[in-house]
């Protein structure tokens, strides 16, 4: 399942990786994201990184190469840590 950049297109910078090898694999990283919801929100630093951590690992155990190797989640983790 690919994700390409809307914005890229015109300087060649559109492709961003697979997201997910699958829907249903796609479906299970959503998942996961809406079960560390609660952490992810929170006020507290540290909270927050641990579960982005947390978070991260059990997404790339579920889709080694489409997680780990995507700027598509790079982004996605980047937002989620600021």
């Amino acid at each position: 399942m690919p994700h390409y950049d809307p914005n890229g297109w015109d300087h060649g910078a559109g492709w961003q990786g697979s997201a997910a090898h699958s829907l249903p694999v796609l479906a299970v990283l959503l998942g996961l994201i809406a079960q560390f919801g609660d952490e992810l929100d929170s006020d507290d630093d540290t909270v927050r990184a641990n579960a982005l951590g947390e978070l991260r690992g059990r997404m790339i155990a579920q889709d080694p190469c489409c997680v780990e190797e995507s700027a598509f989640w790079d982004e996605i983790f980047e937002s989620m840590a600021e």
